[in-house]
């Protein structure tokens, strides 16, 4: 569909795909026939099976994202961080400390 604005307020009017249309990046040469119902079915059950790994993709990267978080939570709180957010920064403060402890202790040597 198509909405054109108008003086008055809003009219659609359809649009049909043509046989020169495309359908999607991923299906840059994929056309559909306007005529062939089996060509349409099997293009909407690709859609479909795509639609489905997409989401599945999508629920991994939910988890994944989940689990990152709890292990940014957890390492702030092991560092004393207020922030997840100032993880590198308070990290880059341990390591400093630490090369300071081993240049102290080699001097005490």
């Amino acid at each position: 569909m198509h909405m054109e604005s108008t003086l008055g307020g809003s009219v659609f009017s359809a649009q049909r795909l043509t046989s020169d249309a495309h359908v999607g990046d991923s299906q840059q040469d994929t056309r559909i026939e306007q005529t062939d119902p089996n060509q349409l079915q099997a293009r909407i059950s690709s859609i479909t099976a795509e639609n489905q790994e997409l989401r599945a993709q999508i629920e991994q990267l939910r988890s994944e994202r989940s689990r990152m978080s709890d292990i940014l939570d957890r390492l702030a709180e092991v560092l004393g961080s207020k922030s997840a957010d100032k993880l590198v920064h308070d990290v880059r403060n341990v390591l400093n400390e630490r090369e300071l402890y081993r240049a102290l202790a080699d001097s005490a040597m």
